[in-house]
């Protein structure tokens, strides 16, 4: 029997191998939205360690110009601008500084948000407006800014922070669940339009995220049920969520678009804290058994 033939793309298949080993978006420009706190801060250190440019936006500028020295300081490269993304010139102004300060525009990682707490029977319309300002047409307006700059580069993406609350709703956050539901659709849309420029776009949905201004604000027994009810028994780290984002935004997914994924540690499929038949989670048996080994 003679040996298959093997497939042109198969044969000039010359993507690298070794993409852990080096970095995939040096030289790249990245306009990080939300970029002076949190997961977009996180998003913003871990681009330029990675010898990416960064464009550090973000609606504080303190907080935007305060990451951009610390990556500086650490031997990257970022420039701060101030950005409120429910305002298009605010979103030309941003664009337009990323080209001026590099010459390119590759990757848009927006992890600005609004959030309010109220019932859906109560929300006022002008809550309602302004999360879907910022939630939904920020994104929008952002990612037609940038498109005829990443039409000419070589591996153009998008990634789009979303929440869980998005996919399964969360009581009491209405207009904010609504509208990170509106973003994966249009995500989606966008994603299914722009591959014919090879532009990927992806929504990666956050787990909780430890941090020490989050202890603060949550009491300690509300932590505790947030890690009970993630599989693996702790909260993520911001930096954990940056990893998954610039993956995403680098010519390592080139053949991933359109897709929304969770890094939430299982918490998303974790419908029974409780496993059937126990009365403690499967990390709390594990726990109580190295504790039984330890005093034999």
């Amino acid at each position: 029997m003679s040996e298959p033939i093997a497939s042109a793309a198969a044969e000039t298949d010359q993507r690298p191998r070794d993409w852990m080993k080096r970095s995939q978006i040096e030289g790249f420009a990245a306009l990080i939205v939300g970029g002076g706190s949190g997961m977009g801060a996180a998003c913003a250190r871990t681009f330029a360690a990675n010898d990416g440019l960064v464009i550090v936006a973000d609606l504080n500028l303190e907080n935007a110009e305060r990451v951009a020295l610390e990556i500086h300081e650490s031997g990257g490269k970022a420039v701060a601008v101030g950005l409120d993304v429910s305002k298009s010139a605010d979103i030309d102004t941003a664009v337009q500084k990323t080209l001026d300060t590099y010459g390119r525009l590759d990757v848009l990682i927006n992890s600005a948000t609004w959030s309010a707490n109220c019932m859906l029977e109560d929300v006022d319309m002008r809550d309602w407006e302004k999360a879907f300002q910022t939630n939904v047409h920020g994104p929008l307006l952002l990612a037609r800014a940038c498109l005829p700059h990443f039409r000419k580069s070589p591996a153009p993406a998008i990634v789009f922070v979303g929440s869980l609350a998005g996919v399964v709703g969360y009581a009491r956050k209405s207009a904010y669940s609504t509208t990170k539901g509106a973003l994966i659709t249009m995500s989606r849309q966008l994603a299914l339009e722009w591959a014919v420029d090879n532009i990927r776009v992806n929504v990666l949905i956050p787990g909780t995220i430890d941090s020490p201004l989050f202890r603060k604000m949550v009491r300690p027994e509300v932590l505790a049920i947030f890690e009970r009810a993630t599989p693996m028994g702790r909260l993520g780290l911001a930096s954990e969520m940056a990893d998954l984002a610039i993956f995403l935004a680098s010519p390592a997914a080139s053949f991933i678009t359109g897709q929304t994924i969770n890094c939430c540690g299982g918490f998303s499929i974790n419908t029974f804290v409780v496993p059937a038949g126990m009365t403690e989670t499967l990390i709390e048996a594990r726990q109580r058994e190295r504790d039984a080994a330890a005093n034999q």
